[in-house]
């Protein structure tokens, strides 16, 4: 019945009439008088109240009935004004608060509490209705029990008091009950619909308590909580219904664990939203609340830890979260509702709502029965009868304790601020301590301990000084940080104390004032706000100025420009006023001086910058501004139009359907494609799902497939397996059991591994050719969705020309301007707010990162900028940025301030000081404490979405197929708290927690050389893909995404860090993945890519080889080798990058002479390279002949240790073992007669060389390359003292000292490897070479290297033709040409994206990596040195794959066949069955004699004796053969002993012989039912079941037909790939009989060769 507000109106003023006639009269309401009366329910639904004596009108529909009630207040109170006013207001007031509680829930709660007393024989002494209204829970009370109800609002307290004179009844609030002469001052049970609404009470006693009591009296209904509590008698009970708020909101947790902590949860339960409608018309969240009073508590439940929880929902697919809930609502009998679902609230909030579609009725059962479920379960009734006045102290952490001594260590009740932590010093009851959190498992800061400090270290009235100090900053501190405001009053007060300290006990530097504020934990951030710098002690900043935000001084007349940049920071948009009123112009003048720069975005009304407004997704805001076009007019119609230009100007050209080279399961792709076509291939529907969270396809067929379990099932995975694999692009692991050493293993099957690989790859490429097929509208809708989605971004064109850097000082540089390629980065950062720098090695990303930073500071773009280095040129920064800007505060830690003890300091001078920079090496930043709450942010909502999809399983029809996936989730939903808490866990015990990374302000990472940190852990089903990294990740890399996450979480927006490198991709493009990762986590799901794979299967193709291992079966290898859709790859990375190279920005660096200098091999590596060519195909370490021992991994690695032994061997046979020997033709001695050449050309001038080698570094005692070399060169007269190597320069300062002896030409000749020579190294004045022993495998680490000399500074130009040769070494025979070419396509290949030159859709990289070496055929071939025999080493692979397809196939056939065979038999088998079962049928039919069952020994027996004799011999008989036992309708009765396979018996079956001579088991097994009489009849039941088996045998022969014609399919179809085999094979032939011919050739004797030749070979 819905609420009525006129009725309800009028049933009040009827009541308060009554009333009012009842009181004047002074007698007892008569039955009748208390039943108009029993109707009033209060004002909460009729707002029109408010309007009584005001200017507003009032409806006319309610006019007469206010009317009476004013009429009726004038009776009451005889004329006075001040009375009538007073009860007004007294109405007017519970507007907010009078939601009365339908009756059946009171009679529902009082029903069950009356049982649960009735039940353990107790009784109900006394009860109170704390806020009763008109007495709505008093039917709680039982009989003799004494009943006192109060209400605060006076004219529904005249009504309560007339309704129940029965019971005692107090006007006034409830905080008055103390002052009440009551005759109970405990009560048994408590219960109530207590005060809605944020409204405190003044409760003397609570406000002198202070600590949580003081706080929640700050709040009604948590007060009504905290008072009630106290006045319960122990084991009584207290039943509220509240607001949501009380167990929702997490700033109530104090409340929620003071109730858990003093009671036993009795009860929980959510009612529904619409249950105030009826008695109040509003539609409220409430919940009904029952403890149990239990002082004496040691432990909680896991129902009341689930009480302290509260968590949140994801909304919608953009990740929206809800409102925070309670925990323990998301379990099971905790929600009185049939449903619920996720809506905005009136204040626009998403939230939970519940609804009930029952009547009352059922409501009231469904509550009772939850009600009696939780009162049986949890009441205790000892708790209630067994109280004890004994005092004690109790907690949840140790048990019953003593009282403490007043002056020892007790209980603290005093205030708790939010700010407050473990040992913070505290003044309590006239002593100085400090607090002890007595810590739980449960939940933590329950009990708070004081512990007094010893009175000879602390001075009380020093600590009475600071203990308001420090209040004061934290108020500052933390008001500033969280409104963003400046609170001048709060910054004057904290002065004002900080003086008077001072003058009275000195500044925080001097006397002893140390000691003693280090006494307080939180001592270390006051202490700062004092700084001392020599012998002078000043004011930190926080003292004079906000440091948490950048203050508006719109004082201040800004150009256009710099206007628009502070206000992109200080709003976060394009602020017309603000812009106009920094620039003292008119809106016309700014737009036209903005022209280009600003946009009009009506969508917004705003005006945009065009770096946020021409980029991202330009389609859709196209079509959002031409939505709105034609309601416009004016100059906002012409802006807007001028906007549209130019979105249209920028706007990609759309990608057509055949340059999209889709992979089949590309995430963005609408999954009804993925079931249409898998509906035509398998022949029946198909439902496909993906769950974002785990990425994960799910596949259902909805009937059966001959396809799915003939043509596409491979051992035990059946078609739809396979198709789900075809949508991950992963294949199965299918093993089989072998016997090795006497064990049955399990290894991996890999010829059906290679089955099912051939049948998903099919089904693979079956997908894009029915892509193809499908009607024009499918393709055109696929294109739309790709352009939109992937093909719409726009990286404008960044020009920094303008811009005028003030402050920047070039007087300690060499140049007197930025590069424009340097402004052009700056800018981008600026209007970005970061991105990736990336510029080649020596372009000077180091002066873009110092200005970038110091300008985005001074423009207010960021706050505390904060740039992390290497620690090898961390140094450079600082000194960069000092002679950049030298009045910048600028924060560089030396390695003696990180030490533990010093770092809490370090953490609190970036904390409360106005940085422009801060520079911190790698390792210092890992020692910042990442935020709990940004941690917890990002782990809730991974929560969220495990619980989205957990819910989305339950209600779909994948369950069935789904409950691997579903369990997964389920542990992944328990153990995700527990494993990132652990993570979580491992940061906190290395690092100091005074300060974490989200309170020191960090608004901006500059991360330099950000190579690092591309060791982020992701997930990936590619376990087998050799070459994507680690996928385990680094606590480095993981303490840098929170780092980043936290700042993304403040902002709202992506990127918040720049990136800064000369090869942000080190090795392979899959790298990008994690940069974006980093950067862009929204636009990736925006994409639709929540993980690696869902991004690789976008931009990647998988390849896969094959090779014979050493056991002559054949191995699968797989690898990312093809990247697709580059462009669009492109240009996602290059809306937010920066990429420049040397050529690109013409910088004044020498050029590079790259010479590749290849040698013949020497006799031992001749030898060895025959060696090596029969390790590798035989597996056997002996035919290395080497003498280090066999590695352990050689079964599983052979080819990564052939890889290793092939490089050892190219660059010295003696890294191999001490028996080879130096040869003057190896590469030792090769590049020591190079280096000497150079040396002596370049002596004039005294020029150096740089040599790199990662196979042999430097080791003292040790044989190692480096050594060798410098040998030589000595001998050849190079001084020692001029070779150097940088493993020697073990510090800082002697690294330094000899980076400017090779800048000043004392040191000529520097070794080292790529980890410490190729990075932080400023040596180049006079290099001329740089020499490379071995090529490294990523093209960063050849990049690096070479920087070292190709940069700016080498004074080469001036005197040796500005040309610096890069000298590669390279042995014939061996992998070193192989891994040069390798390395320049890679780096072709990053540039070309990087550049936005790419003119190709796809690129493909080689095959070598350094976690799995080389394909065996190709390795052997190389090492041959033939080009034949590597393309015909190519080839062998492809045919031995094509062959082995070819195998598969006609097994595949053959399998068919026979399967085909069987059907036919199988059918006719079914036929001859049904034909016999029918024939039988016939009989039955036709027979009309005796229907008893006769058994032979008993011809004349009742059923009973029947039975009973067939029991008999079912125990007692055995026999293999059918025994005849009787007859029934003339046909005959069987049993026959059935035995194990152990030949042990197991049963005795019995049978009915048709008279076609079929027989018919009895039941399924052949057992006899257990009762007599039902055995009597067994062959009854067994021809009855006749018409079934008919059926079973007719569906059986419709299977096997229906599978016929796919299996006659597989038998006629011809093998698609025989052509080319046979091509393959002739070409194989052909190579061969060149290579033969080649070999012939040189076996010829050298005799036999023209003396023409000779003479040309000898010269």
């Amino acid at each position: 019945m819905s609420y009525n507000k006129l009725k309800s109106l009028a049933a009040n003023v009827a009541a308060i009439e009554t009333a009012v006639t009842v009181y004047g009269e002074h007698r007892k309401a008569t039955q009748e008088e208390k039943q108009v009366m029993a109707q009033y329910s209060g004002f909460g639904g009729v707002k029109e109240v408010l309007a009584i004596g005001t200017q507003v009108p009032i409806p006319e529909e309610l006019a007469e009935q206010m009317n009476r009630l004013q009429e009726a207040l004038n009776a009451f109170v005889q004329g006075s004004k001040a009375d009538y006013n007073l009860f007004l207001d007294s109405i007017k007031s519970s507007v907010l608060t009078a939601f009365y509680t339908p009756k059946f829930i009171i009679d529902t709660v009082a029903s069950q509490i009356h049982a649960t007393f009735r039940e353990n024989g107790l009784q109900m002494r006394s009860f109170l209705e704390p806020s009763a209204g008109i007495g709505g829970f008093l039917p709680v009370a039982m009989d003799e029990t004494r009943s006192y109800a109060i209400e605060n609002d006076i004219i529904t307290g005249l009504i309560l008091s007339l309704l129940h004179d029965e019971a005692t009844t107090v006007t006034g609030g409830f905080e008055t009950i103390d002052r009440q002469e009551l005759e109970h001052r405990k009560f048994d049970v408590i219960a109530s619909n207590i005060p809605f609404g944020n409204f405190r009470v003044f409760d003397a006693e609570f406000w002198k308590m202070g600590g949580i009591y003081e706080q929640a009296a700050k709040t009604i209904h948590n007060y009504f909580f905290f008072k009630a509590m106290e006045l319960l008698s122990e084991g009584g009970l207290l039943a509220f219904v509240t607001s949501r708020g009380v167990a929702d909101t997490p700033g109530n947790k104090f409340v929620r664990e003071y109730l858990v902590s003093h009671a036993d949860l009795i009860s929980a339960v959510r009612l529904p939203d619409t249950l105030f409608m009826q008695t109040s018309g509003i539609e409220v969240g409430s919940d009904l609340l029952i403890f149990q009073k239990h002082t004496n508590k040691a432990s909680l439940s896991l129902r009341e830890k689930a009480f302290l929880q509260v968590t949140r929902e994801k909304a919608n697919a953009d990740g929206t979260m809800t409102e925070y809930a309670n925990k323990l609502f998301s379990l099971p009998k905790t929600v009185l509702a049939t449903d619920s679902g996720i809506v905005r609230n009136q204040h626009g909030k998403y939230v939970r709502k519940y609804r009930w579609s029952g009547d009352e009725c059922s409501m009231s059962r469904y509550l009772s029965a939850l009600l009696q479920y939780d009162l049986a379960r949890y009441f205790h009734k000892s708790l209630f009868i067994g109280q004890d006045d004994a005092p004690v102290q109790m907690s949840l952490f140790g048990g019953t304790a003593a009282v403490m001594p007043e002056k020892g260590r007790r209980a603290y009740t005093g205030d708790m601020p939010e700010w407050i932590k473990e040992g913070a010093m505290v003044l309590f009851e006239g002593q100085v301590g400090t607090l002890r959190f007595r810590k739980s498992s449960f939940y933590e800061g329950t009990a708070v301990d004081f512990v007094p400090l010893d009175e000879g270290k602390v001075n009380l009235e020093r600590a009475s000084d600071y203990l308001p100090l420090r209040e004061a900053y934290f108020e500052l501190s933390t008001k500033e940080r969280e409104e963003e405001k400046e609170q001048a009053a709060l910054r004057e007060r904290l002065n004002a104390l900080y003086d008077a300290f001072v003058a009275k006990w000195g500044c925080f530097h001097e006397n002893d004032n140390r000691e003693f504020v280090m006494q307080d934990s939180l001592g270390m951030e006051v202490y700062t706000i004092e700084m001392q710098v020599g012998d002078n002690i000043f004011k930190s900043d926080i003292m004079r100025e906000p440091v948490a935000f950048k203050k508006i001084d719109t004082n201040v007349t800004l150009a256009p420009l710099e206007a628009l940049a502070s206000s992109l920071n200080f709003y976060g948009k394009v602020k017309m006023d603000y812009i106009v009123q920094s620039t003292g112009t008119e809106v016309e003048e700014v737009t036209e001086a903005l022209k280009g720069e600003v946009f009009y975005n009506p969508i917004a009304g705003e005006w945009e910058h065009k770096g946020k407004f021409l980029a991202g997704n330009v389609i859709a805001k196209h079509k959002e501004l031409m939505s709105c076009l034609d309601d416009l007019s004016g100059r906002e119609r012409d802006w807007t139009e001028i906007s549209a230009r130019a979105l249209e100007s920028v706007t990609p050209e759309p990608i057509p359907y055949e340059e999209l080279d889709i992979n089949m399961g590309e995430r963005w792709i609408d999954t009804k494609i993925y079931a249409d076509f898998a509906a035509e291939l398998f022949g029946v529907e198909t439902e496909v799902m993906y769950f974002d969270v785990n990425d994960t396809y799910l596949v259902r067929l909805n009937g059966y497939s001959p396809a799915a379990y003939n043509t596409y099932t491979v051992r035990n995975c059946n078609g739809e397996d396979l198709f789900v694999h075809a949508l991950h692009d992963t294949v199965p692991e299918i093993t089989k059991e072998i016997e090795r050493n006497g064990d049955r293993v399990r290894v991996p099957d890999e010829e059906a591994i290679q089955e099912a690989s051939t049948k998903i790859q099919e089904i693979r490429e079956r997908f894009n050719a029915w892509l193809d097929s499908q009607p024009l509208e499918v393709r055109d809708e696929l294109v739309r969705v790709y352009n939109e989605r992937f093909n719409c971004f726009v990286r404008p064109h960044y020009d920094g020309s303008a811009q005028t850097f003030p402050g920047l000082s070039f007087e300690h540089f060499p140049y007197k301007e930025l590069y424009p390629s340097q402004k052009d980065a700056v800018w981008m950062l600026k209007q970005n707010g970061g991105g990736i720098c990336w510029h080649e090695v020596g372009t000077g990303k180091t002066m873009i990162m110092c200005v970038a930073a110091y300008e985005m500071k001074r423009l207010g773009l960021v706050q505390k900028p904060l740039i992390v280095g290497l620690k090898a040129n961390v140094h450079e920064i600082a000194d960069t940025f000092r002679k950049a800007y030298p009045s910048a505060k600028l924060l560089y830690p030396g390695k003696e301030d990180f030490t533990p003890a010093n770092r809490k300091e370090v953490f609190a001078k970036i904390q409360n000081n106005n940085w422009d920079c801060i520079i911190l090496t790698h390792d210092q930043f890992a020692k910042i404490p990442q935020s709990e709450i940004t941690m917890m942010e990002i782990f809730t909502e991974e929560l969220a979405d495990v619980e989205r999809c957990l819910e989305v399983l339950e209600n779909s029809t994948m369950r069935y197929r789904s409950r691997q996936m579903q369990k997964g989730l389920e542990k992944r939903q328990e153990n995700l708290k527990a494993k990132l808490a652990e993570l979580q866990e491992k940061i906190k015990a290395r690092k100091d927690d005074t300060v974490d990374f989200h309170s020191m302000g960090i608004d901006h990472i500059f991360v330099d050389e950000c190579q690092v940190i591309k060791n982020l852990m992701f997930q990936t089903r590619h376990t087998r893909v050799a070459g994507i990294g680690n996928t385990k990740g680094s606590q480095r890399a993981m303490n840098m995404l929170f780092a980043i996450r936290d700042i993304q979480h403040r902002t709202g927006r992506d990127l918040g860090a720049t990136f800064l490198s000369g090869t942000v991709v080190v090795n392979a493009l899959t790298e990008l993945y994690v940069m974006f990762k980093y950067l862009r986590p929204r636009e990736l799901r925006r994409q639709s890519i929540s993980c690696f794979d869902a991004w690789a299967a976008i931009f990647t193709k998988k390849s896969a080889d094959y090779e014979l291992n050493v056991t002559g079966s054949i191995r699968r290898k797989e690898r990312f080798r093809s990247y697709i859709k580059v462009p669009e790859l492109a240009m996602f990375l290059r809306e937010i990058t920066d990429y420049r190279t040397a050529d690109m920005i013409n910088l004044d660096v020498p050029k590079k002479n790259v010479r590749f200098l290849s040698h013949a091999p020497t006799i031992e590596q001749e030898e060895m390279i025959g060696r090596l060519v029969s390790f590798a195909r035989s597996g056997e370490w002996e035919d290395l002949g080497l003498d280090i021992p066999e590695p352990d991994n050689l079964d599983k690695a052979k080819m990564l240790i052939a890889t290793n032994v092939a490089r050892k061997m190219s660059l010295d046979m003696r890294l191999l073992g001490d028996r080879f020997s130096d040869d003057a033709g190896n590469k030792a001695s090769i590049c020591a007669r190079t280096v000497y050449d150079y040396y002596v050309r370049s002596n004039a001038n005294r020029g150096t060389q740089f040599i790199f080698s990662d196979l042999s570094t430097y080791k003292p005692n040790v044989w190692n390359i480096y050594t060798d070399i410098k040998d030589k060169l000595v001998r050849l007269g190079i001084p020692a003292d001029e070779i150097q190597f940088i493993q020697c320069a073990t510090t800082e300062r002697a690294r330094k000292r000899l980076f400017e002896d090779m800048n000043s030409g004392r040191v000529r000749v520097l070794f080292g490897s790529t980890s410490m020579l190729g990075t932080g190294v400023n040596a180049q004045q006079r290099a001329v070479a740089v020499h490379h022993l071995e090529i490294p495998w990523r093209p960063a680490d050849m990049e690096q290297r070479n920087g070292r000399a190709v940069r700016k500074g080498n004074t080469v130009k001036l005197w040796g033709g500005n040309v610096v040769d890069i000298i590669i070494y390279g042995t014939e025979k061996t992998l070193d040409a192989y891994k040069f070419n390798l390395l320049k396509n890679k780096q072709m290949f990053i540039n070309q994206i990087n550049n936005g030159t790419i003119a190709v859709r796809r690129i493909d990289e080689d095959c070598m990596d350094e976690d799995s070496g080389m394909n065996f055929a190709e390795f052997v071939a190389i090492l041959s040195g033939n080009t034949d025999l590597l393309n015909k080493a190519k080839l062998d692979n492809k045919i031995m794959q094509l062959e082995k397809e070819q195998a598969i196939f006609k097994k595949e056939r053959i399998r068919a066949e026979r399967k085909i065979a069987a059907n036919t038999e199988a059918v006719g088998k079914a036929e001859r069955i049904v034909a016999q079962v029918e024939q039988d049928m016939e009989y039955i039919a036709s027979y009309s004699g005796n229907r008893e069952t006769l058994l032979l020994n008993l011809p004349q027996a009742t059923r009973e004796e029947t039975g009973r004799e067939l029991h008999r011999i079912a125990k007692t008989y055995r026999g293999e053969a059918y025994r005849t036992i009787g007859s029934y309708m003339g046909l005959n009765l069987l049993v026959r002993s059935e035995y194990t396979l152990s030949g042990s018996f197991d049963r005795n079956a019995f049978f009915v012989e048709g008279v076609s001579g079929l027989k018919y088991r009895c039941g399924v097994s052949g057992a006899l039912p257990l009762g007599f009489a039902e055995s009597a009849r067994y062959p009854q039941a067994a021809l009855e079941r006749m018409p079934s088996l008919i059926e079973k045998q007719q569906k059986q022969i419709a299977m096997l037909q229906h599978e016929i014609p796919t299996l006659q399919e597989i038998t006629a179809r011809k093998w698609s790939k025989a052509e080319e085999l046979e091509r393959l094979k002739q070409e194989c032939k052909d190579l061969q009989q060149r290579i033969d011919e080649a070999l012939k050739e040189a076996e010829r004797p050298q005799s036999e060769v023209p003396e023409e030749e000779n003479t040309v070979r000898a010269a």
